[in-house]
């Protein structure tokens, strides 16, 4: 009988013991599958046209430093963003960008506006103004609306860029989209309670006084939300968001520079 009950005992142990490798086991086996769930959802929202931010940024440097001088590769350049934001489903912006440019290109240059009148001087000067930041203009809406707040911050800690900077600039990416949700709902309600821009001073009233307070709890809200999550803790992070480059990051940085050094290239051959 004694034999039989320590045979017994030990058989329990061992039962017990395989059942909590077997507990282990569908414990890691659980917690790995989370991890491949959570890169796959990451993964599959990254457009396959859609570069990263990195590009885009680098993209919008040279869209910006085209402001300088006119460039006779312009056009190209606006055709290649034009074709990227439509192949990531931008259709509206691509048509209004389009039909603007294309009413713009119709304005004489800065030499010829010398003979026209004063009053239409000033009015052509503000469209040919207008073209000549069209370009930084659709890169960095291709940044903003392109880019996800998680993708921009991703990219500038793999960048390195000081803490001083970055946490400036994740406050302000989770601001603006919030404040500009919180404004449509009051203006919506104001415009139910027949309150429009016709009365100033009521209007000044039950308006602004609302965004101001909504504005004053938003950026509290967000301030307390970065430090539950350690946005100032100088260690190392780890985040949903991974920053890889593809091959529509290589081309489209590729493109938009080979055009801006061909431009450069074209007026250096004119001089």
């Amino acid at each position: 009988m004694r034999i039989s009950t320590k045979n017994e005992s030990t058989s329990a142990t061992s039962c017990e013991a395989n059942a909590q490798a077997a507990t282990d086991d569908t414990e890691r086996a659980n917690i790995q599958a989370a991890a491949e769930i959570v890169r796959s959802f990451c993964d599959s929202h990254a457009h396959p046209f859609n570069p990263n931010p990195i590009s885009k940024c680098v993209v919008l440097v040279l869209a910006g430093l085209c402001v300088f001088r006119h460039l006779p590769t312009e056009i190209p350049l606006f055709i290649t963003l034009l074709a990227f934001l439509y192949l990531n489903d931008y259709r509206a912006t691509v048509l209004k960008a389009l039909i603007v440019y294309t009413l713009l290109s119709f304005v004489p240059n800065f030499d010829a506006l010398s003979s026209l009148p004063d009053v239409l001087k000033i009015f052509l000067c503000v469209g040919l103004v207008i073209k000549l930041f069209m370009l930084p203009y659709l890169a960095g809406k291709f940044l903003v609306k392109g880019s996800s707040v998680s993708a921009i911050l991703s990219s500038l800690y793999l960048l390195k860029v000081p803490q001083c900077v970055s946490i400036p600039l994740a406050v302000m990416f989770r601001f603006f989209p919030a404040f500009k949700e919180e404004s449509a709902a009051i203006t919506t309600a104001m415009r139910i309670r027949n309150i429009s821009k016709r009365h100033p001073a009521r209007y000044l009233e039950y308006v602004f006084v609302p965004l101001m307070i909504v504005s004053c709890n938003l950026a509290d809200d967000i301030t307390k939300a970065a430090e539950c999550k350690a946005i100032s803790n100088p260690g190392t992070k780890t985040r949903y968001t991974t920053i890889r480059f593809r091959v529509v990051d290589f081309l489209y940085m590729g493109i938009v520079a080979a055009l801006f050094a061909g431009g450069i290239a074209c007026l250096h051959c004119t001089i």
